[in-house]
Formats: C-alpha cells, sequence, structure tokens
C-alpha cells in the first residue's frame, strides 16, 4: 500500500488524434473574422501570412511576412519573396506572435490539449511522473500534427521524506542528506528529467510545517545538477530561502515569495547573480479583477470542464494571502533587471490551464512589466531560461508555433486572448473541447466488462484500477485515513482535523491503467457496496475528470452499526459526465473528529 495521501494525480496516458482540417488553396485570403479556423479560410502546412504587425520574442515588427513551410519558419521578415502559389492570409489589423510558453505547470492528459487551445503551445512542468513525461516526449522531437502542448519538464521533485510534493499520489523518491544528492541527479538524468527542481519549503510561510530539505542538501543537488549539465531551479516561498537557494547557485525561482518585500540591495544581488525568477502571480493573485474579467469575457464554451473547476476553485485560509506583496516584489525584482519568466503554476486552485497564461500577462503588467517585456517572458525569455529550442521565437528554422491575435498587443497586451488561430508545427489547431475536456477528439479507454471492483479478499487490491488512500492534506490539511484489510472487508478509519474548507478523508479507487486516468463507464448506472461503521455520515465522492481542485461532486452515505447494501445512481451525482470516471473516492467529510467504517463488494453496475 502506498504511503502518500492524495486526492488527484496525474494521468500518465497520452492520447492524439488528428483533426481535419481545411487547406487553402488559394493564392490570396482574407483576414478571418473570426477564431472559427478552417471554415473561415484559414491555411496550415504551407502557407504564408502577409503584412501582419508581428511579436518576434524580443520585438515588435511592423509588416512581416511569415513564410511556414514543413512544420517551420522558412523565412520572416518585410516584403518575402513569396511563390506564386503559396496559400497567404492578410494579417493586416492583427498581431502575430510566437507560441506561449508556460513556465510552470504541473500536466496530465487533457491539459495539454487545454493549455494548446489557448495558444499555449510549450510548458514547461515543474514536477510530474517520470512515466508521463518520457511519454509525451516523442510529441515534442517530432514535427507534425498533434493535439497537445509539447512538454519540457522536471520530472520526479527533489523533497524531504513526507515534504512538498509527496503528497500528490505520484511516487517520489526523497533525499534525506546531501550524500545522496549526486546519485540522485544521476538517477534523474537517466530517466530523462530536463532540469532537476528542488523543493526548499517548510510551510512557514502558510503557518504549516512541512518537512523540508535541509540547506547543505539542496546545495548539493544544485551542484551535483550542475555536473550532469543540468539546470537546477528551486521551489520557495520566503525572501530568506531565495536568497539562501541564490547563493547555493540555482539557476532559477519558480515562486515569488510573499511573506516580505525585497530591498533593493537584494533586487540587485538577483540581478547580479543572473538568477531567474518564475513569479507565478496567477496562483497568488486569483482574485485580481483583470483575471476575473478575462474569465468573464471567455466563451464558456471553450472551457473544459476541469477549466471551469480549477478556476472557480480556492486555495483556503493563509495559503491563498500575500498577493499584494508578490506584485510589488516582481516590480522590484523588474526594476532591477532580474529575468523574469511567465508561468501559471496550474491548475492550482484559481487558475486554468491555458487561459491563465493570458491572465498572468495582465499580472506582469500591472507589476510593472511593459507589453512587449511581458510577452518576452512568456516567449523567448521562457525558452531561453529552461533552455528549450526553437520555441519562443518567429525566426527561420524555429517550429510554426504561431498565434494570430485581433488587434494591436504592443498597444494593450490584455488582448492576447482574442485569437483568431492558433498553429502547432505549422498545422492548425482545432479549439473545439474534446470528450472529458481532452483535445479535439480525444478517446477515453472504455471500462472492462468486469463490474465487481474489489471484494477485499486479497487484500487492499482492487480487480482493476488501484487503491490508495486521501486526504485533505493536498490543500494543506492534516486529516488523516489508515485503512486495513480485515476478514475480507475493507476497515477504514482516522481523523478529520480542523483547518482547511473542506476536509476529507477516507480511500480512494481508481479505474484507470494508471493514477487519475479517466474510464467510461457508458452504459453503467450505479454504484453499489456494502458498508458498517460508527453511525456517521460518510460520501462517495466522483472525480469524473483528471485533477479537481474544489470539492468533487458527492453522494451521502450513512455507515450504521450493521452490514447494508448502499446503490448509489450515476446519474445522482451532480455532474455533466457521470459515466467517466477517474476516481471514486469513500471519504469521511466531517464533522471534526475520529472516524471508522467499512466497505465491502463495491461495484460499477
Amino acid at each position: 500500500m502506498k504511503s502518500a495521501r492524495h486526492l488527484v494525480g496525474r494521468s500518465l496516458t497520452w492520447f492524439v488524434v488528428g483533426v481535419a482540417v481545411f487547406v487553402g488553396v488559394l493564392t490570396t485570403l482574407p483576414v478571418p473574422q473570426a477564431a472559427e479556423g478552417p471554415d473561415r479560410g484559414v491555411p496550415d502546412e504551407m502557407f504564408a501570412i502577409v503584412d501582419v504587425t508581428a511579436f518576434d520574442g524580443e520585438a515588435f515588427r511592423q509588416g512581416w511576412d511569415v513564410w511556414v513551410e514543413d512544420g517551420r519558419i522558412r523565412h520572416a521578415g518585410q516584403r518575402l519573396d513569396l511563390p506564386d502559389d503559396l496559400p497567404r492570409l492578410d494579417g493586416r489589423g492583427h498581431t502575430l506572435i510566437p507560441g506561449l510558453v508556460d513556465g510552470h505547470v504541473h500536466s496530465f492528459q487533457s491539459s495539454l490539449g487545454d493549455a494548446l487551445r489557448f495558444g499555449v503551445t510549450t510548458v514547461l512542468d515543474q514536477s510530474t511522473d517520470p512515466a508521463f513525461a518520457a511519454a509525451m516526449r516523442p510529441a515534442r522531437e517530432e514535427v507534425g500534427r498533434g493535439t497537445g502542448a509539447d512538454l519540457f519538464s522536471a520530472g520526479m521533485t527533489a523533497t524531504a521524506p513526507e515534504g512538498h510534493g509527496t503528497q500528490y499520489g505520484t511516487p517520489v523518491e526523497t533525499l534525506s542528506g546531501p550524500d545522496e544528492a549526486a546519485e540522485w541527479v544521476r538517477a534523474r538524468k537517466v530517466e530523462g528529467s530536463d532540469w532537476i527542481k528542488i523543493i526548499y519549503e517548510d510551510g512557514s510561510a502558510f503557518d504549516m510545517e512541512i518537512p523540508s530539505l535541509d540547506g547543505e542538501t539542496v546545495a548539493a543537488v544544485i551542484e551535483s545538477a550542475h555536473a550532469e549539465g543540468l539546470a537546477a531551479v528551486v521551489h520557495v516561498s520566503t525572501l530568506e530561502t531565495a536568497l539562501e537557494a541564490m547563493a547555493f547557485g540555482a539557476d532559477g525561482l519558480v515562486h515569488v515569495w510573499r511573506d516580505e518585500l525585497v530591498s533593493e540591495a537584494d533586487a540587485r544581488r538577483f540581478a547580479e547573480a543572473d538568477i531567474f525568477v518564475v513569479p507565478t502571480l496567477s496562483v497568488m493573485v486569483a482574485e485580481d479583477p483583470s483575471v476575473a474579467e478575462l474569465v468573464s469575457e471567455t466563451d464558456d464554451a471553450m472551457l473544459s470542464p476541469i477549466q471551469r473547476q480549477t478556476l472557480a476553485a480556492r486555495f483556503p485560509g493563509g495559503l491563498a494571502e500575500g498577493g499584494d506583496v508578490a506584485i510589488e516584489n516582481v516590480r522590484r525584482l523588474r526594476a532591477a533587471g532580474v529575468r523574469l519568466v511567465a508561468g501559471t503554476d496550474s491548475p492550482n486552485p484559481g487558475t486554468g490551464t491555458g487561459i491563465s497564461m493570458h491572465g498572468e500577462l495582465r499580472l506582469l503588467v500591472r507589476a510593472g512589466m511593459g507589453n512587449t517585456e511581458a510577452l518576452a517572458a512568456a516567449t523567448s525569455v521562457a525558452a531561453d531560461a529552461f533552455g528549450v529550442a526553437e520555441r519562443g521565437r518567429i525566426a527561420e528554422g524555429h517550429l510554426a508555433d504561431l498565434v494570430l491575435v485581433r488587434g494591436d498587443l504592443e498597444e494593450d497586451v490584455s488582448r492576447s486572448h482574442d485569437i483568431v488561430a492558433i498553429w502547432k508545427d505549422g498545422y492548425l489547431v482545432d479549439r473545439a473541447v474534446g470528450p472529458a475536456g481532452g483535445g479535439p477528439g480525444a478517446e477515453i479507454a472504455p471500462a472492462p466488462t468486469e463490474t465487481l471492483v474489489a471484494d477485499f479478499e486479497n487484500g487492499f487490491e482492487a480487480s482493476f484500477g488501484e487503491w490508495d488512500v486521501t486526504t485533505d492534506q493536498l490543500m494543506g490539511g492534516s486529516s488523516s485515513a489508515n485503512p486495513a484489510v480485515r476478514d475480507g472487508a475493507l476497515v477504514v478509519t482516522g481523523e478529520i482535523a480542523p483547518g482547511p474548507a473542506f476536509p476529507w478523508a477516507g480511500v480512494i479507487w481508481m479505474p484507470g491503467e494508471q493514477p487519475m486516468q479517466p474510464v467510461d463507464f457508458s452504459g453503467r448506472e450505479a454504484i453499489r457496496f456494502r458498508t458498517r461503521g460508527d453511525g456517521r455520515q460518510y460520501s462517495v465522492m466522483l472525480i469524473s475528470s483528471a485533477q479537481p481542485a474544489g470539492p468533487p461532486p458527492t453522494v451521502t452515505f450513512v455507515a450504521s452499526e450493521e452490514w447494508a447494501q448502499v446503490e448509489v445512481r450515476l446519474d445522482d451525482f451532480p455532474t455533466a459526465t457521470p459515466e467517466i470516471i477517474a476516481g471514486l473516492a469513500f471519504v469521511a467529510e466531517g464533522p471534526v473528529g475520529g472516524f471508522a467504517f467499512e466497505v465491502d463488494e463495491v461495484e460499477v453496475r
């Protein structure tokens, strides 16, 4: 049985399904009138966008032509000598920018499609399962039509036993001291980590106590990363740890701190050290009016269910405080000349994968950056900081990852979400929301014909999928659950502790071949199980898509002293897709105090 406590995990499965796209054959095409894509005559594969205002990753260029061929930019500049038969798109009145690069995400199956749909063509993942990252690697190394953003990742995170990063359900190889650093880093390099991410977090900024690596170990991991030719970035939440990470030789910091303001002298020290910072203001200033305006301006049909859910969710208590301090720290770092990289930390509460990059641009401008600077932070600066080649610029030989936006972004970067068309590797992106929030046409594996999930005759096992523990420790809580199998039944004991807005503790069954991989149970009608317990009310939670951030839909039941059969109809869960199941959790949600219940003979019928 795993010791990790989690409600959500990251899917390890990737689905790529081709999209049908109309190829223009006219030598001159009209300016698109709406972000409708192919039916408006927007070309792909081999074409040119002519007479457009282009942001090349560093500066705005007026009256540019951009020639795309074989998935790459063949030429870019003014008044190119284009073949007569090359399809063309008149770019007047529009701005063409490189595909956006989100410098801080946490990825799962559907998030790559969500990112691409909003013009984020590359994501820099700061912690995920190495197997998932490996499965994504072929897509970024091949030029061709796809349905998701390219993923580069740190893979497994360096953290202490029971430290931050161990609570998400993905196995983490922790470190206990500096003597383990070299071997740990070598293992990450073999797994394919593109850089190393280190957690230097004790929870003090949030009135919590979290086991953390000590400074000596952090320094050893950074040194070992550099010895292996890998950059090292550090998760911090205080100015003190940020300064220490800089002194240890970190290449970047993947959050700005919000416990205190940085002095002008210290800001200059960061600049002199040439360390970059990914502020992730989106996750710290989710209540900013400009962000709320962005969401209200976005057609709800463009958002997947998981994007809507994470955008609406919020961190509890102190985890959501300090946004103004974070903004001011970014302002001071920028004034000192520190390199700033745009990143959202999506899909954490208050963010949405893809869409939040447009909010991050607005927040960076609020923190003092000009429109050009903000766009550079989301394109070329991000690509350079993490060593991601052929992305983040409109330049000869680079991948044709392009976003055409209506209006003048040099004048107003808040228009960045008014997207006319997106090209990934030169192919037009279908922006429709696919099943369960995936990319266009994304498919979900069908459930096995077997209806019995578990009878616990063979321990804490399932007929398919797997069981694990789930608690509110994911959201900073301290509730606990302890499962055990006795007499052919699953016994769950634990305690609901005060703290988070939505406390919970119990067990979760994940039906997919990988954690939190959605499975299609179409044709099934109900969840049936036997239960008994201490007489209190419990809940069945249904996670119908990956990575929910707020409370998932639930149906309650009572675990009375005697065994009783419970049947919960899938239609009773308040969700649009109850037949798509990524997880079923049997949990106590309140009141505060100890609990004990048993479940047996779990079926999805």
